[in-house]
């Protein structure tokens, strides 16, 4: 283990092939780089973001301080005091109640996991794993919440078999619903009718004899709640004993009160580090709140073995010995070092006042909603404001702009298909790939660096592309401030990024038919 090689190669560690960098393009799977990539526009923060220079300087520091101990023989000790840390500031900075617990994980989908295991500790009656619009969380979020492999290579470097039970014991105790938040042709649904859904099939499931771990989605990838915050809370008085809630934030767009108000209800919350917040890619977390940690403490049942391919013991609390310490495990370097990253991401958020906070964002979000919709080959698809916070909090807003994409003459959108070679070339330099009588203007949107969020099907009918605001559209507010410049200066230049944006975009539209022909 080499802690002298270089932190952006440790930065691809301890998770699965999408984060293997390709050799020609120097980006991931998600269209990122494990390096800083302060040419790029980037506004992709419903997927992933590449480092910042100001959190890979952190890791930076991280590794040198790992190399160190392990000249002198110390990195194991260095290692489970620096996951620590980790734990420990992960609900300071998420969000938290007293006796909060943080499990470290790889990614959103594997926090899926300890969800199911902690709901399943409770009783020994089988389980119904209630999922939310599985098109709008993760493609493998089903197997996760099953208690199935998802990919054939876990996070510590294990080949299993995709769909295979991670524990048969566990996996036969569980079975799957799933609630829809879009109809057929993209619309969200009222949330009072996804309410009505939700409490139906908890009466059903119950009914049957059998428990039931109700996922509660906030938010998801084109930004909407389901079910209802509030209604959630009173559906687990309701049927206390029987109803246990997961909250999938893995985008994270929520402020620390609202993480909070969801660990007050009894809650767990599964969180990430690398989408709002801009960690690198592969940071998750399972936040638990007392009441469930008890079931641990109580002895109620233990993590099964299997899920050593998955984790290792200094992802866990302390306090949780006899459920997890026998899996040992070699340390996750990677993992630790991209919480490391995300966390000096979240810190340097929170510095901002959450009143500024919102008025950057909002400003930001206006400018940018008012282009799309002004832009002839974009359609920008509706997304409800989220009810929660309080009026002068950022997390009331729709940080996500979700948009379909039509070319000249063109019958319908753009398919699923089309939409990641569109994505795939707005973060490369295209502009050799033009025809030979392309206007220089177009050239020279061809050659920028556009990284936006992934394409995501929306209902049955729909594709659409997405571009967010993330939390460095706050920070580096702040540090532009510092700097002696303006907020506004600042915020100008990004919404003039993002506009070109949506400029290169249209430029490639325009193109389509010959790109689509010879690229």
């Amino acid at each position: 283990m080499d802690l002298d090689g270089p932190t952006d190669l440790w930065l691809t560690t301890g998770g699965d092939e999408r984060l293997r960098v390709d050799p020609d393009s120097g980006l991931n799977r998600y269209g990122c780089s494990p390096k800083p990539r302060p040419w790029a526009i980037t506004f992709a923060s419903t997927t992933a973001t590449s480092v910042s220079d100001g959190a890979f300087a952190h890791v930076e520091a991280l590794r040198r301080r790992l190399a160190d101990a392990a000249r002198s023989g110390r990195l194991d000790a260095e290692y489970a005091a620096a996951m620590e840390e980790v734990r420990t500031e992960i609900p300071r900075q998420c969000g938290m109640v007293p006796g909060t617990e943080a499990i470290v994980t790889p990614s959103g989908t594997d926090a899926e996991f300890y969800a199911l295991h902690l709901a399943l500790a409770a009783d020994r009656s089988p389980l119904t794993s209630i999922v939310i619009a599985p098109r709008e969380t993760a493609s493998n979020v089903l197997q996760a919440a099953s208690g199935r492999h998802y990919n054939a290579t876990t996070a510590m470097g294990h080949h299993v078999a995709v769909d295979a039970a991670v524990d048969e014991a566990t996996a036969a105790r569980v079975e799957l619903a799933i609630l829809q938040v879009r109809d057929e042709s993209g619309r969200p649904l009222p949330v009072a009718e996804i309410n009505r859904a939700a409490e139906s099939l908890v009466e059903r499931e119950v009914a049957r004899g059998r428990r039931v771990l109700l996922h509660l989605l906030d938010t998801s990838k084109t930004g909407l709640v389901a079910p209802g915050a509030d209604f959630t809370a009173l559906l687990a008085q309701r049927f206390a004993g029987h109803l246990d809630v997961v909250v999938d934030a893995s985008q994270l767009r929520l402020s620390r009160q609202s993480v909070a108000g969801y660990l007050g209800h009894g809650f767990m919350v599964i969180v990430t580090g690398s989408k709002f917040f801009t960690g690198p890619p592969f940071a998750g977390a399972l936040l638990v709140p007392p009441a469930i940690g008890g079931r641990v403490l109580l002895g109620q049942a233990a993590l099964p073995q299997g899920y050593n391919a998955y984790t290792e013991r200094h992802c866990w609390p302390d306090a949780w010995e006899n459920w997890c310490r026998p899996m040992g495990g070699e340390p996750n370097i990677g993992l630790l070092m991209r919480w490391w990253a995300a966390l000096w991401e979240m810190a340097a958020f929170h510095a901002v006042p959450p009143p500024e906070a919102r008025r950057i964002l909002e400003r930001f979000l206006a400018s940018i909603r008012a282009a799309i919709e002004a832009a002839p080959r974009l359609r920008l698809l509706p997304c409800p404001a989220p009810k929660r916070g309080e009026a002068a909090s950022w997390d009331g807003l729709a940080t996500i702009l979700t948009f379909t994409a039509t070319p000249p003459k063109a019958k319908a959108p753009l398919g699923m298909e089309d939409l990641r070679r569109l994505h795939l070339w707005l973060n490369r330099d295209v502009s050799a790939l033009l025809p030979d009588n392309a206007r220089e203007r177009d050239r020279r949107l061809a050659a920028l660096a556009c990284h936006i969020g992934q394409p995501v099907t929306v209902g049955e009918a729909l594709s659409g592309l997405r571009l967010a605001a993330g939390a460095r559209l706050v920070s580096g507010a702040r540090q532009a401030m510092l700097a002696g410049r303006s907020v506004e200066a600042f915020l100008d230049l990004e919404i003039a990024e993002a506009k070109l944006v949506l400029a290169k975009l249209d430029m490639l539209l325009r193109h389509w038919r010959h790109l689509s022909r010879t690229a």
